[in-house]
Formats: structure tokens, sequence, C-alpha cells
């Protein structure tokens, strides 16, 4: 575990909450610094070290172990912790099983993160994982063509690089070598 952890934030700013969130829920103790509720000598002491670390004094920053992580960087913020959680071992059984049939994961980790997450959540809910940018009935029958991955992908990464919640996509569409455009949704109506 890491011997320093601070997250320079703002109290408006949702992406320093959910950083603050992610550390108090894995038990990660830090150090938590609002600037904008700070005044005086105590505000332009945590802006001078903020300025030190990212000079163009953005939010959130985050420094474990004086690395900086500026941005809402969970997961590179939760390597360098090194942690591991049920998502983690998501990523890695998908990944190995999707490359082979030439899917990738998005290049965002992030978005690739918030996506399995959203898996994840839909099989404590529903007992299988439904696709996270779906409405799922609940019942599994009803759901099977939004079983991640879903029967839409295919033709969503053949046509437009990535799939409806740009979970799975291309190499070209990894490596910016076709446009990035919105997928339509190709589920029947009668199926939602």
């Amino acid at each position: 575990m890491a011997e320093s952890v601070a997250v320079y934030a703002l109290s408006t700013c949702a992406y320093c909450q959910a950083i603050r969130k992610m550390l108090t829920d894995l038990g990660v103790d830090h150090d938590y610094l609002e600037a904008d509720l700070l005044e005086g000598s105590a505000r332009a002491e945590v802006m001078a070290t903020l300025k030190s670390v990212n000079p163009r004094c953005s939010f959130p920053t985050t420094v474990v172990d004086g690395e900086v992580f500026v941005g809402f960087k969970v997961q590179e913020i939760k390597e360098k912790l090194g942690i591991r959680t049920e998502v983690d071992e998501l990523y890695e059984r998908l990944l190995r099983v999707n490359e082979k049939k030439g899917y990738l994961f998005n290049r965002n980790k992030e978005q690739t993160f918030q996506l399995l997450r959203g898996l994840l959540v839909n099989k404590d809910r529903y007992g299988y994982m439904a696709c996270p940018c779906r409405l799922a009935s609940g019942d599994r029958e009803k759901d099977r063509d939004i079983l991640c991955p879903c029967d839409y992908r295919q033709a969503d990464v053949a046509e437009f690089g990535s799939c409806f919640c740009g979970l799975y996509v291309s190499r070209a569409w990894n490596e910016n070598k076709i446009e990035h455009v919105e997928v339509p949704e190709r589920r029947p109506v009668e199926r939602m």
C-alpha cells in the first residue's frame, strides 16, 4: 500500500468526489484537500503545492507516493496502489477471450472500466451481464440478445468500428483510422 496519497480537489467536482469515494471504499488512507473551501494562507499553501506537481492546477490531481495523476484516472491510481478488484478480473478474462476474435477494448480505460462495472452491477441485479447501456427486463430469456457481448456487436463493429456502448472496438477505431460516430440502436423496439 502507498505511503502517501493526496487528492487536490474542489467541493463542486464530481470527478474529485468519485476518486475520494473510490479511495475510501478501498480503505486507502488519504488526504483530501478541497481548495475552494480553504481561505487565506491555507488556500495559498495548498495551491502552491498543487502548482509544484501540476502547473496547470487542474482538478482532480492525485499524488500517490510522488507520482502525479491529473484528471479522473481511477484505474491508473488503483494500479499504482497495487489494488485489484472484481472489475480488474473481468477485464483480463474478457480481454483474453475477445482479442482472439478481433474485438479490442476501447483504449479509453476509464470508459472501459466504467462499462465493465455496469456489467457487474447488472450481474448482481439480474444474475446475468446485460449490456450496461440498455434497459434489461430481468428476464434472461427476453434479454438474451443484450447479454454482453450482445447480438449486435459484430454488425456494429463491422460497420462503425465500435459496439453500441463503446466497450468493444476495432483496431482501426482505437487507432483513430476511422471516424468515431454515434452507433445507432439496432435492437428492435419491441424487444425493449
